[in-house]
Formats: structure tokens, sequence, C-alpha cells
């Protein structure tokens, strides 16, 4: 007996068990819901991937200005670059200003442009005015839609404006002794609502009001809640914080034992007499 063939083109009817049917209404949505699941994993994985390439970049950045610092104070006879800061015209609004001379210039509060970046005297040393500014940094020129031109602040003691009067305040790069110069801090990234002049000031443990702790410039907060730091050695570091809370407004007592011991950290990075 001969077997009958189907045309071709013609489809058999589905099976009584149910292996060719469609999907369901219900299956729609659980495939949909894992698609949502991973498409939100995968977006998160990307952030952090995003966050941590640019925190490696701002210790780059730091890096490049910890070697244009050796860098000056190798061709000046172990003079360290000015870090001087002085009134600007407008410094109820903007906070002071860092001076001609110094290793930059201006206030990133008010520049709109890199020029005063340019007019430091780092800057030969380090020619990217990138290099000044952190990836993270999402601060803006006050009254203006421009970002701002630099994050990092450096060290009040390294040159600063008590020179001569302070003997914590170092003007020659040998004299960086106590404690060693891996332990000194030189460059680090500041809060946008701190800086203001190209120095960051830390009062010593001592010199507080009534011995209590007290902040005056405040470090950044923009990677997982940690800042970048460099060393008078040229190493860099990052920080993260102790305290779990914003630390703004400065010039203000520390609050709490875990914000005591951010600030303490802090002061034993700075050059004693």
């Amino acid at each position: 007996m001969k077997s009958m063939h189907r045309p071709k083109g013609v489809r058999s009817a589905p099976q009584q068990d149910g292996s060719l049917r469609g999907f369901t209404f219900v299956e729609l949505l659980v495939v949909l819901a894992i698609i949502a699941v991973l498409a939100s994993l995968l977006s998160s994985a990307l952030n952090q991937t995003k966050a941590k390439a640019h925190q490696i970049t701002c210790l780059s950045n730091l890096k490049q200005l910890s070697l244009a610092w050796h860098g000056y104070f190798n061709d000046n006879d172990d003079q360290l670059p000015l870090n001087k800061s002085e009134d600007g015209a407008n410094e109820k609004l903007f906070g002071r200003r860092n001076a001609l001379g110094s290793w930059v210039v201006g206030n990133p509060k008010e520049d709109i442009t890199t020029r005063n970046i340019v007019k430091g005297t780092l800057y030969p040393y380090a020619r990217f005015a990138s290099m000044y500014r952190c990836p993270d940094d999402r601060s803006t020129v006050v009254g203006h839609p421009f970002p701002r031109t630099r994050s990092y602040s450096m060290s009040f003691y390294m040159n600063g404006d008590a020179a001569g009067i302070e003997p914590r305040v170092k003007t020659l790069f040998s004299a960086i002794d106590n404690p060693s110069p891996e332990k000194v801090f030189v460059f680090i990234e500041e809060h946008e609502n701190s800086v203001w002049s190209g120095s960051f000031s830390v009062v010593p443990p001592e010199k507080g009001v009534l011995a209590a702790p007290i902040w005056v410039s405040t470090p950044a907060e923009r990677h997982n809640r940690g800042y970048n730091l460099s060393f008078a050695d040229g190493h860099v570091e990052y920080w993260k914080w102790y305290s779990s809370k914003s630390l703004l407004p400065a010039s203000r007592p520390s609050a709490d034992r875990h914000e005591i011991r951010d600030l303490r950290r802090l002061q034993d990075g700075v050059p004693k007499p």
C-alpha cells in the first residue's frame, strides 16, 4: 500500500499535548520582567564601571599634578611653588582667589575660561587644563552654566600665605621631614562648595578654638563618598569618609566621632613645626 504524502506548504495541526502552542499572556509578562531585571543590572554595572573609571582618572590627574610639583622644585633649587591667596573683587560672593605667581591663579567659582589655569606656575609642567578638574565634578560657575575649571587645591602648608610666619608652612621641599614626605598631603580633591582659592586649609589639632576639632576647608565626596589626594613623595591615594553625612558647612566643629576621625586623619598629613 502506497504511503500518502502531504503537499508542500501544508502544516500539520497542533498536537494534543500542546507542544506547538504560543506564549500565554502570563508567560509574556514573565519574560518582559526578566528582560527588565537584566537591563537594570546591566545599567547598574555600567554606571559602576563609569564611576570607577572617573575615580581612576581623578587619581591620574593628581599624579600628574604631583609630578608637575616635583618638576617645579627640582628646577627651582628646592623652592616649592607659591600658593598665595588674595582678596577678590567679589569676595563675599566667590571667596578669595589665588594670586599671580601661584601654582594656579583665580577662583573656580567665577572663572569661565581656563586662562587662570594657564597663568599658574605649574602649567608648564602640566599642560592640559583637563588635569585640574575631576571628571565627576558637576559643579558650574556661579551664575553661569559653564563647568568649573578646577576641582583640586593644594595644602595651605605648602608655601601658603603664612610662609615665614607659621613654622608649619614649608617653602622648601627638603624642609618636609616631620612627618616624612610620604605622610604629608599636597594636592587634594576639594568639595565644590568649599573650593575657592587654590589653598586647602586644615587647622592643626592644638590650634582649634578651645582645642575643638574645627573644619576650615572640606574635601570632596564624589567617589562613593570619598576623595583623592596626593602626597609629598609623589604617591596618590583614595580615602573614603568614615562619617556617613555631609560635612558642610565648613568652619565649624566636628559633630561626631566618625567626623572627628576624618579630620584627624587629614591633620596627621600636616607638617609639624
